[in-house]
């Protein structure tokens, strides 16, 4: 038997992992992105995995969840294998970004799954990065984390974005409620000193990146901060294993080098995780 935990940045051992930043398009030119996802079966027998996309700037409901027979894949024991240019090669997509839904949950992928505890378990992992250069890859390995889901009203915080003359970076966020929900954020200089703040109303399951330039985030001389948080009227904890109508969100930071394209990806840390006993 696994025990599901995880750090920030570690890899994490579950049955379902959630991947933001997932994409095959042009970004700033001259870069061109574009994502790979490796997945380990970790037990002695073969298993089934489903895939499922997230289309950015795309209201997503219960129904959503389903996994046609090109979505799903059979690992063979212990077998690793790497999906590349996921988008393209697994749902035949361009021009797309959003995030990335990976499950080997017999819940999710049976009609009618075993009584008893969903006990299948992989590890998964997802690389997003530039190949506009000759010269090889610039990119961000994005691990999946289920643990800084944020359900409670408190704040989420990312520090070390830039937005200087060398640096660029953009904020994202995913609405995991079934209803529509508000965020508030806040981005601030090194001294505290608030350089942009506002909210963003995002409908059901809603994936959506901004730039900082888009935020009001003009050209800043050292390091950022961003807080955010659920607004009070939408607070509704979730059971952290289901999507269950209640509010939760995660939020990260893409800071990208714009002389090389090299990318860097960064989760907001909740301050505190709300959890209610699930049904």
């Amino acid at each position: 038997m696994f025990c599901a935990t995880s750090a920030l940045e570690a890899q994490e051992i579950d049955n379902s992992h959630l991947f933001p930043g997932v994409a095959r398009l042009p970004g700033q030119p001259p870069s061109q992105w574009v994502s790979d996802v490796t997945v380990n079966n970790l037990h002695g027998f073969e298993i089934e995995i489903g895939f499922m996309f997230f289309a950015e700037r795309t209201e997503h409901g219960i129904d959503d969840f389903v996994f046609p027979p090109e979505h799903r894949f059979q690992l063979a024991p212990r077998e690793t294998r790497l999906f590349e240019d996921v988008l393209a090669t697994v749902f035949g997509l361009d021009n797309a970004k959003g995030a990335l839904l990976v499950t080997c949950s017999r819940e999710m992928l049976e009609p009618d799954p075993p009584p008893g505890e969903d006990d299948l378990y992989i590890l998964a992992t997802m690389r997003t990065y530039d190949v506009s250069s000759p010269l090889g890859t610039y990119g961000q390995t994005i691990p999946a984390n289920n643990f800084i889901i944020n359900s409670s009203g408190e704040q989420s915080f990312i520090t070390g974005a830039l937005n200087s003359g060398l640096f660029r970076s953009n904020l994202g966020i995913i609405n995991l409620s079934l209803d529509e929900v508000t965020f508030h954020y806040r981005i601030m200089k090194p001294v505290s000193t608030i350089v942009a703040q506002g909210t963003k109303t995002l409908a059901s399951l809603w994936v959506q990146q901004w730039s900082f330039n888009s935020l009001g985030v003009g050209t800043v001389n050292g390091p950022l901060t961003v807080d955010l948080w659920i607004d009070p009227d939408d607070v509704k904890p979730r059971c952290l294993d289901t999507f269950d109508g209640g509010a939760g969100f995660l939020a990260y930071v893409s800071k990208v080098d714009s002389r090389t394209q090299d990318a860097e990806f960064m989760y907001a840390a909740p301050a505190f995780v709300a959890e209610r006993e699930c049904d």
